[in-house]
């Protein structure tokens, strides 16, 4: 069968279906290429199932830390497989709203393996031939392996295969203390499991500032969670009921079940690539500022480029290559790309750490306001963490925002406006946030870099 359109996506994730709707609204007649479920990783096997379980489990944190307050739980029972019923549901819902998206804007879903024949074609395994004028790869990324260690899918588990156990492990050993890795912690330490993460690096989250990896730590370590820092595991060995974890120190740490944990990487392979000679390596697909490949006609977007690997700079990159396709002329400003890891407490960050700032040669104030002096945080008994901005010595303009603690992936939001309008810490405090919230530690902490804070000595 063939198939003719305007334009075809490859990848239906969060990467390729806001290009195909996005393709549709400009005019485009536009086929989309999905060997799975739509939504991809991020919405099936990702960021979806994992916060869906992160809610819950901090709802069973909060009920324990209450019984300080008066609010007695004397049993916090789970229901396994009503809970991960109840993931599934979120997600499946979620899957029939953008299939009711692709119905809505005449988008043409078409099911299976594709691979570039041309500039022009897409090869469908067990389909046909797509014939387009334009071309969006957008195929996102796949597990990291890690040499020694064979994810069998039995005792030894990927992210997904974890999400789909429909039960909460006795142990687990997270290989990986990266922002996977840490928010599975966070989740199953919360549920009961004993956790223990082996992570290569000094620290954990490694991507974030020192201070805010410290802190986590910290936090980790008193809720009883075994970290093994600066440890690199050489095998892992089954036995009936579970899993010894080999470490280089040749320590041997215990599981009912290992989770792989080790980052991701594009996926690259087997999309014909090199046949039509677009440029990719290891870290992806290249692309120019305005999401083309060397190849004219063909644009890439999202996880399979590398970078950032995150869905919401997927959503935009999608976007953006659909509108350069069409003729537009938009780039990214990756500088005030927001971070969220929903551990607990939770992290986000925009704009620079203080080490990428020292490495740029760029001199720096800091503020930072801890949420044990905020009267909402306070309220809640979520005091663990810290505000903390980072602004320039020479025009007081800020150039990052950490938090660590209650919400903070939604406090983020207000940061990412500051960084990216590059605004100076006085047009920041010049605003005045409500009271009682949560966001009065953003402006707490921006009055700290002008010495300012009312609330903290």
């Amino acid at each position: 069968m063939n198939e003719r359109c305007d334009v075809a996506v490859l990848g239906a994730g969060v990467g390729g279906y806001p290009a195909a709707i996005r393709a549709a609204q400009l005019g485009a007649s536009v086929c989309i290429v999905e060997n799975d479920a739509v939504g991809g990783t991020c919405l099936n096997r990702g960021c979806i199932p994992t916060k869906v379980l992160h809610a819950k489990a901090h709802l069973v944190h909060s009920l324990h830390v209450s019984e300080q307050a008066g609010i007695v739980a004397n049993e916090v029972a789970i229901d396994p497989a009503v809970l991960f019923s109840f993931k599934n549901n979120v997600v499946s819902d979620l899957v029939r709203g953008v299939e009711t998206l692709f119905k809505r804007w005449k988008v043409k879903v078409v099911r299976g393996t594709g691979r570039l024949v041309s500039p022009r074609n897409i090869e469908v395994e067990g389909y046909g031939t797509i014939e387009t004028e334009k071309i969006i790869v957008a195929t996102g990324s796949e597990e990291t392996e890690i040499p020694g260690v064979v994810v069998d899918g039995d005792r030894v588990l990927d992210s997904a295969q974890l999400l789909s156990l429909g039960s909460i492990p006795r142990s687990l050993v997270i290989i990986g203390g990266g922002v996977i890795g840490c928010e599975f912690a966070s989740i199953f330490n919360a549920f009961g499991t004993e956790v223990k993460i082996v992570e290569m690096l000094p620290r954990l989250v490694a991507t974030e500032d020192l201070q805010i990896s410290r802190a986590l730590q910290t936090y980790f370590k008193r809720k009883g969670i075994e970290l093994h820092l600066k440890s690199r595991v050489v095998s892992v060995e089954k036995f009936d009921g579970g899993v010894n974890v080999v470490l280089d120190s040749e320590d041997k740490i215990t599981g009912e079940f290992v989770l792989v944990a080790a980052g991701r990487k594009p996926r690259v392979s087997g999309l014909g690539l090199e046949e039509i000679g677009v440029e990719f390596g290891p870290r992806g697909i290249v692309v120019d500022d305005w999401m083309s490949t060397n190849v004219a006609g063909v644009y890439a977007a999202g996880d399979v480029v590398g970078g950032w690997l995150l869905a919401h700079v997927a959503m935009r990159e999608s976007v953006v290559a659909v509108e350069n396709a069409f003729g537009a002329y938009r780039k990214i400003d990756y500088s005030s790309v927001p971070t969220t890891i929903y551990t607990i407490p939770e992290i986000s960050r925009v704009g620079m750490t203080e080490e990428q700032a020292a490495a740029e040669g760029i001199e720096v104030k800091k503020g930072r306001f801890p949420f044990a002096a905020n009267g909402k945080a306070k309220g809640l008994q979520e005091t663990d963490g810290f505000v903390k901005w980072i602004a320039r010595r020479d025009d007081d303009r800020v150039i990052g925002l950490h938090i660590i603690g209650p919400g903070a992936t939604e406090l983020v939001a207000s940061g990412i406006i500051a960084v990216e309008r590059r605004m100076t810490v006085e047009q920041f405090v010049n605003s005045i946030f409500p009271h009682p919230t949560l966001s009065e530690s953003l402006f707490e902490s921006a009055e700290s870099i002008l010495g300012k804070a009312i609330h903290i000595k």
